[in-house]
């Protein structure tokens, strides 16, 4: 660590007058809540091979009827639709310990609670909630949102898939999407569309909840993914797929709100799992650094492992105030900014898979053993920094945004009493907002530096305000700040960066092929398909 973070980097006195009131961490989960944890635990415990589900390439037999009976599969389901009506901190401790558990489960889970349940709790129609919402809290159906496509992912705007209003009022569905996690395995599903008129004319987009069974829907292969391969993630396709009209969420041209209803709370969730994936990392690492002895003698009384670990730890207390803080509003019926969301999001996974990948080194050669706990976290939690738009897209959005509303960036981050030093920090990280690119390369590099500039002069500020909690909170307030100012020297560096030309870099690539030639395996791989002799 750097000097000037190991001195005080808030004046201690001027800090304790700041009287904000954030929650403290311990707040105690429910009744329910602490039930269903128990029975994660002794899940876990007595129950659970991740290693022979990842063998299978499926989640085994029993987890979703003894989830089901747990109440894990409709944790904020309104009791009146025979759900658990579970507040979003009692959701998101539960989605931490599952985290830490196993991803499969945690992404399963996450995928029924946070991708799935919410557009119908939000925006279908009453019959469609009283049909639909018992079934899945009682986890005699599952489900999902089906977004992506081949040739799109988070950009729900460049969306293919079409659904054509017919004369009788209902719609036909024809597209295919891809990467959609549980999509072979649900029973209803929320499709999101293109929206065109009898005509041909576009209408906006459109939702709709889709009962897989009708006719014109067809779940496509199950895609082989590096880790997370208890979790299907399918191609998708429909053709001619007919849906009647009140089976649609909310109005027409109203698809995105509702898309938005599933990926907003899922950057969340996604966040909650990256707080249970650095614990887990973290405790592993912890056992052996206090039982390992090296040439300085135990592993834990060197000063570097020491750093590491507190670094670490440092990362993971920065995510779960953010969580936290944005917790606290939701329960309290307050919307927080939007771009707070794609901040926990981003923070979140590139710090967890930090935390993950140190751990792991940690361990050294055990590290690399497939048997071990980190390494198929290493392989598993790897997706969270692809999960609901990948870190660099969505900060290059969320430095779009940034820069279209400069004021916003003040709003969002003076919201939070920091110290002095941290508050001339963000004046000088939104100055960013005022400068502008002249080709548009040099826009996208603009966004991206305003995006993480705003993710980490939020987490500066923030810390900065929880930093007199304990000597762990003023350390993990002093690492978020030295991570602004390393972002703000990045930042002068990269809006001044004259990069080659496309062709110039592509032309540079290419030429790797005289050094490494032509390796591209072409031998056939093992046939799947029916012969077609014996087909109807």
């Amino acid at each position: 660590m750097t000097s000037d973070l190991n001195q005080r980097a808030f004046d201690r006195t001027s800090n304790e007058e700041l009287h904000w009131n954030l929650p403290a961490e311990t707040a105690m989960p429910s009744g329910k809540a602490v039930e269903i944890l128990e029975f994660l635990r002794w899940y876990a415990r007595e129950r659970l091979d991740s290693r022979r589900m990842d063998e299978r390439r499926s989640i085994d037999l029993g987890v979703v009827p003894e989830f089901a009976d747990a109440g894990l599969l409709g944790l904020q389901v309104p009791r009146r639709y025979q759900g658990q009506e579970l507040s979003y901190r009692d959701t998101f401790r539960i989605m931490e310990q599952l985290a830490a558990i196993d991803c499969n489960l945690f992404v399963m889970t996450a995928v029924q609670n946070a991708v799935g349940i919410p557009p119908i709790m939000q925006h279908a129609s009453d019959r469609v909630k009283a049909d639909v919402l018992p079934l899945l809290a009682q986890g005699k159906s599952l489900t999902t949102s089906a977004a992506s496509e081949p040739g799109m992912g988070s950009n729900l705007r460049a969306m293919t898939t079409c659904a054509t209003r017919n004369r009788d009022g209902s719609y036909t569905i024809n597209g295919t999407k891809r990467w959609i996690s549980l999509g072979a395995a649900s029973h209803y599903l929320n499709v999101f569309t293109r929206l065109c008129d009898e005509h041909g004319e576009q209408l906006g987009y459109a939702g709709f909840v889709v009962d897989t069974t009708t006719p014109g829907f067809t779940a496509g292969p199950e895609l082989l993914t590096l880790g997370l391969k208890a979790v299907p993630q399918n191609i998708l396709t429909f053709k001619d797929m007919r849906v009647p009209a009140d089976w649609m969420l909310g109005a027409e041209g109203e698809g995105i709100t509702a898309a938005n209803a599933a990926f907003m709370l899922a950057r969340l969730v996604l966040a909650a799992g990256s707080v249970g994936a650095m614990k887990r990392s973290l405790e592993v690492a912890a056992r052996y650094a206090t039982r390992r002895t090296v040439a300085t003698g135990l592993l834990v009384d060197n000063g570097r492992t020491q750093q590491v670990l507190t670094e670490a730890v440092a990362a993971t207390q920065a995510v779960e105030t953010l969580l936290d803080h944005l917790t606290f509003q939701l329960d309290m019926g307050e919307q927080p900014p939007e771009l707070l969301y794609f901040v926990a999001k981003i923070i979140a996974s590139e710090e967890m898979f930090t935390v993950v990948d140190r751990s792991l080194q940690m361990l050294g050669a055990r590290g690399f053993l497939d048997t071990n706990i980190v390494g198929p976290f290493f392989r598993d939690y790897r997706l969270f920094r692809i999960f609901e738009g990948a870190t660099e897209a969505i900060t290059v959005y969320v430095g779009k945004m940034i820069h279209r509303n400069p004021a916003g960036f003040g709003e969002i981050v003076h919201a939070f009493p920091a110290s002095r030093q941290v508050t001339d920090l963000v004046d000088e990280a939104a100055s960013f907002t005022a400068l502008r690119a002249v080709t548009e390369q040099e826009q996208h590099i603009l966004y991206n530096v305003l995006g993480d500039l705003l993710c980490w002069s939020v987490m500066a500020a923030l810390t900065s305000s929880t930093a007199t909690r304990s000597e762990m909170h003023a350390y993990t307030a002093q690492w978020c700040e030295h991570k602004l100012r390393q972002r703000l020297t990045e930042a002068r560096r990269d809006v001044g960066l004259e990069l080659p030309s496309v062709s110039t870099l592509l032309s540079h690539i290419a030429g790797y092929e005289e050094t490494i030639g032509d390796v591209d395996q072409r031998r056939p791989d093992e046939e799947h398909c029916v012969d077609p002799l014996l087909m109807r």
